[in-house]
C-alpha cells in the first residue's frame, strides 16, 4: 500500500507563518478601527430595511407571551427572535429601539471577522487572514447588510464558525460534531441553510475526488465517520426546536410558516430573469477547472483539500443562488462574501509580491481598503438620515394606540402592536393571494378587530383592499387613521351628506381646521361622537370646503388629515 498522507488527521500547521511587520499590522488595525467607526455611524444613518421591523416585531411577540407561528405569522426559523427577546423586553416600547438592536449585531460582526481571520490564517497565511478581515469589514455589499437587525446576521456567523471549527485543524470526531452543531444552529436561524448544506456536500465530494490521488485509502473510512458526526451534531438543535413546537401543539403552523409558505416558484421573475437560470450549468466547468488548478498548487495535501473545498463552496453557492433560488435578496449573499475574502485575498497578496510593486505591498493593500471606504461613503452619504421614517411610524403608533390594540401594517412596521391580518404582506404572500392559495381578508379583519391605524403606504395591497382602506382611513402622516372624506368641494348650508362608517370609533368633523356646526344623525353636532358601523347623515349649518370625518384620538393628539390627497403618499 502506498504511504500517502492522511488528509483528515494531518493538521494545517504547514500553512505559512511568516512574520508581519509592525507597520503593516498597525495599518490594518487602523483600517479595522475605521470600519468599526463607520459601522457605528451608519447604525444611526443607514435606512431601515423592511425586514428589520418584521424581525423586531417577531422578537417582541415572544416578550408578550405569544407563540411564533400560532399567535402571529413569521416565515423564518425562530432561534434569532427567541435569543434577542430578553433584550427587547428590557428596552421596552421606544421609537429608537431598532438603533439599539443594530448595536446588538456588533458582537456578531466581530464573531464573523474572527472566524474569517481564523480560517484564512490557518489555511493560507497570517497576512492573508489579516487582510481578508480588513477587506471584508469594508466591503460595501457586506458592510451595509451586516449592520442591520436581521436573522442573516446570526446565520452567517454561525456558518463561518462551522467552517472555522471544521477546516483549520485536525478533523477529529469531536470537532466534526461541534461543526455539525453550528450547522444545526444555522438551520434554526434561516432555512436558507438548506442551500448551504447542499452546496457544501457537493463541494466536499468534488474536492475529495479532485484530491483523491493524495489520499490514504484508510482515510475514506475516517471521512465517513466524520461525516456521520457532523450529521449527528447538525440534527441536535433542530430536533429540539421541532419537539418544542410539537409539545406546544402547533407543529402544523410551524411547518406551514417555515417550510410550506416559503416554497414558491416565479416569485420575483421580474428581477430573477430566465437567463440567470443558466448560470449554474455554464459556470460549473470553470469552477471545476479552477478547483483542479488550486488542488495542484504546491501545498501540503491537507491544505490543498481545504483550499479546494473553500473555493468550490463559495462558487457553487453563488451560482446556485443565481440559478435556483426562488426569491433573490441581497442578504442571501452574506455567507458568500466572507468566503470570497478568504480565497481572493491570498491571490491579491501573491499578485503584488510577484510584481515589480512588491516593495509597496502594504501601500497597495491599504489603497484597496481605502477604495472600499470611498465606495461606502459615496454609495450611501452619511449625511442622509435614512432612519427617520421608521422612527416616525413608531412615534405615531405609540402615541395613538394603547397596548393590546390592533393595527394594519405590512411586515411589522408598528413593532409593538399586532397586525390585524395574520400573514406578513410580502412577495410570497402576494403571490399566494394572486394564485388563490390564500384569501385577502384585510378589509374584514380591520373591521372585526376595530383597527384605527393603517401604515400609510400601498405596498402590495390588492386593488379591492386598497380601495377599502382609502375610503375608510385618512392620511395624517406616516400612518392613516379611521375616517373618510365627506366633501372636497364647497358644501352648501343645509345640504344633507350621507356617508357610511365601517370602523366603529369616536369621530370628529373637520373642515380646514375650522369649527364645524350642523346636525349629525338628527342631533346637533357639538364635538366628538361615537359612531357605529352603518349609514350616517350630516347637515352643515355653514359653507365648508374639504369636509372630513376622522378618529377623535388623532384629533386630540393634534393630527390633521390630508383630505384633498386621498392617495397613499405619506407626509414628510
Amino acid at each position: 500500500m502506498l504511504n500517502r498522507p492522511d488528509l483528515l488527521t494531518q493538521t494545517s500547521a504547514a500553512a505559512p507563518r511568516e512574520p508581519i511587520p509592525s507597520a503593516e499590522r498597525w495599518t490594518a488595525a487602523l483600517l479595522l478601527l475605521t470600519a468599526f467607526a463607520l459601522r457605528c455611524l451608519y447604525i444611526f444613518r443607514f435606512r431601515y430595511d423592511s425586514d428589520e421591523p418584521q424581525h423586531l416585531h417577531t422578537t417582541w411577540g415572544w416578550t408578550q407571551g405569544l407563540l411564533q407561528y400560532r399567535d402571529f405569522f413569521d416565515n423564518h426559523t425562530p432561534l434569532f427572535h427567541f435569543l434577542f427577546s430578553p433584550l427587547v423586553a428590557a428596552l421596552g416600547e421606544r421609537t429608537d429601539i431598532l438603533t439599539y438592536m443594530r448595536f446588538a449585531m456588533v458582537p456578531l460582526w466581530f464573531l464573523a471577522l474572527w472566524a474569517v481571520w481564523r480560517i484564512a490564517s490557518q489555511i493560507f497565511s497570517r497576512r492573508a487572514g489579516l487582510w481578508a478581515v480588513v477587506f471584508l469589514a469594508l466591503l460595501p455589499w457586506w458592510f451595509f447588510c451586516a449592520l442591520e437587525y436581521r436573522t442573516d446576521n446570526l446565520w452567517a456567523p454561525f456558518w463561518l464558525c462551522a467552517l472555522a471549527v471544521l477546516l483549520p485543524r485536525k478533523l477529529t470526531l469531536g470537532r466534526a460534531f461541534a461543526g455539525g452543531v453550528f450547522l444545526g444552529l444555522c438551520c434554526c436561524t434561516s432555512m436558507k441553510t438548506s442551500l448551504l448544506l447542499a452546496v457544501s456536500a457537493m463541494a466536499a465530494l468534488a474536492a475529495s475526488q479532485i484530491c483523491a490521488r493524495r489520499f490514504d485509502p484508510a482515510a475514506l473510512w475516517r471521512l465517513l465517520k466524520a461525516a456521520l458526526a457532523i450529521v449527528a451534531g447538525l440534527v441536535l438543535v433542530p430536533a429540539a426546536i421541532c419537539a418544542f413546537f410539537v409539545w406546544q401543539g402547533c407543529w402544523k403552523e410551524f411547518y406551514y410558516c417555515v417550510i410550506q409558505h416559503n416554497v414558491m416558484i416565479n416569485v420575483d421573475s421580474n428581477v430573477h430573469h430566465l437567463y440567470q437560470r443558466l448560470t449554474f450549468p455554464i459556470a460549473l466547468p470553470f469552477l471545476l477547472y479552477g478547483a483542479v488548478r488550486m488542488a495542484r498548487h504546491p501545498a501540503p495535501p491537507s491544505l490543498a483539500l481545504r483550499r479546494t473545498f473553500l473555493f468550490l463552496v463559495g462558487g457553487l453557492y453563488y451560482v446556485s443562488l443565481e440559478s435556483f433560488w426562488a426569491l433573490l435578496t441581497r442578504q442571501d449573499y452574506l455567507p458568500f462574501y466572507p468566503v470570497v475574502a478568504i480565497v481572493a485575498t491570498p491571490f491579491i497578496i501573491w499578485g503584488i509580491q510577484a510584481s515589480k510593486w512588491a516593495g509597496w505591498r502594504t501601500t497597495l493593500l491599504t489603497a484597496l481598503a481605502l477604495g472600499e471606504i470611498a465606495l461606502i461613503l459615496i454609495g450611501r452619504p452619511p449625511g442622509i438620515d435614512g432612519t427617520r421614517d421608521e422612527r416616525e411610524i413608531l412615534r405615531e403608533v405609540l402615541q395613538l394606540t394603547r397596548p393590546g390594540e390592533w393595527v394594519m401594517d405590512f411586515k411589522g412596521e408598528s413593532v409593538f402592536r399586532r397586525r390585524a391580518y395574520y400573514y406578513v404582506i410580502e412577495p410570497l404572500t402576494v403571490r399566494r393571494i394572486k394564485l388563490k392559495m390564500l384569501q385577502d381578508t384585510i378589509a374584514r379583519d380591520v373591521v372585526e378587530k376595530q383597527v384605527h391605524i393603517v401604515v400609510n403606504r400601498d405596498r402590495w395591497f390588492q386593488r379591492e383592499t386598497q380601495k377599502f382602506l382609502t375610503e375608510n382611513y385618512l392620511n395624517v402622516g406616516q400612518v392613516r387613521v379611521a375616517g373618510r372624506v365627506l366633501s372636497i368641494g364647497e358644501t352648501a348650508p343645509g345640504a344633507t351628506l350621507s356617508f357610511p362608517v365601517a370602523i366603529p370609533a369616536g369621530y370628529v368633523l373637520w373642515a380646514d381646521g375650522k369649527p364645524v356646526q350642523g346636525i349629525l344623525d338628527g342631533l346637533p353636532y357639538t364635538g366628538a361622537r361615537d359612531l357605529a358601523p352603518g349609514l350616517h347623515t350630516f347637515r352643515p349649518e355653514g359653507t365648508f370646503r374639504r369636509l372630513a370625518l376622522y378618529w377623535d384620538r388623532a384629533a386630540k393628539a393634534g393630527y390633521k388629515p390630508v383630505v384633498d390627497r386621498p392617495d397613499w403618499q405619506y407626509e414628510r
